[in-house]
């Protein structure tokens, strides 16, 4: 039997300029004709993936940091924050003064507030207007998201609280990680469900795919990608990783922009 290869998107299949690498989409091609499944591991949403990256025909999907499972097409697994999660941790964001946003399966959802200053940190960061309009153009704005039942995680930046602070007080309701749209840094992160992540999203896509867990390859970069590359059977790192996570993987391959998805592939005997 082939292996399940897991993919994150940002700083791994996909660079931070919006591009993936010619060599990364002719590897995944020749590993799936070699029998081996390729799944979209990643924090976005299924919204918020670009489209011609959902054109290359992945075997299956793990979206929203695990909250969102697929399998050939087929939805296996669907995770939405609680409302007491909401409210416990819109309280503590507003209380740090951070922007925030919701993910949901369908669009991002932001205040007022939290949409502009989310579109500006963006442009901060770096990013390109292309996927900066991917994923803010059709944004929607609820000033109440702690009343809906449909959101698969939060993002936050520009917190006056740390990410270890907020932490701890959200601990008994959501967890927490460091941004992985760049480089970790106290004042952004991720909150999601307690007990929602990748490797949970890899756990639910093996076992309705009936594949052993030593069978399974994660690639990742960033802080959210930490459990699925212990989970893995084999947990790859980017070169342009954090250190954080390259302590925990089993190899660390070549950058994104240097055929590290390819050069990772071709180690493992996966193209052949």
């Amino acid at each position: 039997m082939g292996k399940a290869l897991f993919f994150d998107i940002d700083g791994t299949l996909v660079n931070f300029q919006g591009r993936m690498p010619d060599s990364a989409k002719a590897a995944l091609r020749q590993a799936q004709a070699c029998g081996h499944k390729a799944v979209l591991c990643s924090g976005r949403s299924k919204c918020q993936i670009y489209p011609w990256l959902l054109d290359l025909n992945f075997d299956g999907l793990i979206c929203g940091t695990g909250a969102y499972v697929e399998y050939g097409g087929e939805v296996i697994y669907e995770h939405h924050m609680e409302q007491e999660a909401l409210e416990n941790a819109k309280a503590v964001l507003e209380q740090a003064q951070a922007c925030y946003c919701a993910q949901t399966k369908n669009g991002i959802v932001a205040t007022a507030d939290g949409k502009e200053r989310m579109i500006r940190r963006f442009r901060a960061m770096g990013f390109n207007e292309t996927m900066i309009d991917q994923v803010w153009k059709d944004a929607q704005v609820d000033e109440h998201l702690e009343q809906r039942g449909d959101i698969e995680k939060l993002l936050f930046h520009e917190s006056r609280m740390s990410v270890p602070m907020i932490r701890e007080r959200l601990d008994a309701y959501c967890d927490i990680t460091e941004s992985s749209l760049e480089q970790p840094v106290p004042d952004a992160g991720e909150i999601t469900g307690k007990g929602i992540n990748k490797a949970l999203g890899i756990r639910k896509y093996i076992a309705y795919a009936g594949i052993e867990r030593t069978d399974t390859i994660a690639f990742g970069d960033g802080p959210n990608d930490f459990d699925m590359l212990e989970f893995a059977g084999v947990g790859v790192a980017m070169g342009n990783g954090v250190l954080a996570l390259k302590e925990r993987a089993d190899y660390i391959t070549s950058g994104i922009d240097d055929d590290g998805i390819a050069r990772a592939l071709q180690t493992f005997g996966l193209l052949s």
